[in-house]
């Protein structure tokens, strides 16, 4: 079987800029007036009517992904709810976990067939094109958009959720610092990291079903999906065991969204700064904007990371910081 097939993906037929987050807050900031530097003030407001002028123009796509996670129930989260979804005119990728299911089932299809060549299509990132929704919405006179959950309930489970992979990802990275870990070798780890948690999680379900126990569904839904999948394609060996052979080679781990998450996870938990709030939902958001958009604005520390990695020329991206977003804005100058 081949070891290592070559992986292509698509980018949409228009200039494409995602932005962090923490962008995303900071132009809601600068819109109300609140007190910035003086040079992200002046940085912002031309990031914000270079795409104002573009978008509706139909020459740059600015999608929402998932950020709304990051700033749901905190301060100001309608208006920038609001201000997102007006400079997007409602254009939206797909939730990260249905782009990682979309890559994986691909994956899995050129596993069975020893494919030589995995090509990602635009339709694994988005709903549909988005350069024909970019038009759509160009037509109408008002924005469409959902509101974000904020059911208490959800957002104390998701709270929660996140403050505990904080608190393991940074007690990792000590261990691993202490043992001086290299990120080579934690790369390699990582690769399996998806298969050993799946079966896991298969396991203490069958100990709570052999228990007579009602069995964490949500925690096996993406194995019995993917199970289901494996079947139908003639998989082998079948179940579990040959889905771990497939999630733990290389025609899963050369994907972009499993390689950039991979990497980043690495060089993050083999590194001698602590663990961030923001950096596991990073990891998560950049892992699906990277390979598809043609632009990407982050923080400077994962701008360098990323840099560092070789992971922008991977997937032909160009990744801007707001230090040294000049050459962006000499991108999205040309596009007037």
């Amino acid at each position: 079987m081949c070891d290592k097939p070559k992986v292509v993906c698509e980018k949409p037929k228009l200039p494409t800029l995602w932005l962090d987050t923490s962008v995303v807050i900071k132009l809601t900031k600068v819109e109300r007036g609140e007190k910035l530097q003086q040079v992200e003030v002046e940085r912002l407001t031309r990031l914000r009517t270079l795409v104002q002028e573009l978008v509706p123009a139909g020459k740059l796509i600015f999608p929402q992904s998932d950020q709304e996670e990051e700033y749901v129930a905190k301060r100001l989260d309608p208006e920038i709810h609001r201000d997102l979804l007006g400079l997007s005119l409602g254009i939206n990728m797909k939730h990260r976990q249905g782009i990682f299911d979309w890559q994986a089932q691909l994956g899995m299809d050129a596993y069975v067939k020893n494919a030589d060549t995995i090509t990602i299509g635009v339709d694994a990132f988005f709903h549909g094109d988005p350069v024909e929704e970019l038009e759509q919405a160009r037509q109408r006179n008002m924005v469409i958009g959902g509101h974000p959950i904020r059911l208490p309930e959800i957002l104390a489970q998701r709270d929660a959720a996140n403050l505990r992979v904080l608190e393991v990802w940074e007690q990792l990275r000590q261990e691993f610092f202490s043992k001086k870990r290299t990120y080579e070798e934690q790369l390699q780890e990582e690769k399996c990291g998806y298969a050993d948690s799946m079966a896991y999680r298969v396991e203490e379900w069958d100990k709570q079903i052999a228990a007579g126990k009602f069995g964490d569904f949500w925690s096996v839904q993406g194995y019995l999906m993917f199970r289901a999948i494996w079947r139908e394609i003639g998989g082998k060996p079948d179940g579990l065991e040959g889905l771990h052979k497939y999630f733990c080679s290389d025609y899963h781990n050369n994907l972009p969204t499993p390689k950039i998450g991979n990497q980043l996870g690495a060089d993050l938990l083999t590194g001698n700064a602590a663990i961030q709030s923001g950096d596991p939902m990073d990891v998560s958001l950049l892992s699906v904007a990277i390979p598809v958009c043609h632009y990407v604005v982050t923080d400077k520390r994962q701008c360098d990371r990323i840099k560092r990695r070789g992971i922008d020329k991977e997937w032909g991206t160009e990744v801007y910081s707001m230090s040294d977003i000049d050459g962006l804005f000499e991108r999205l100058e040309k596009l007037r």
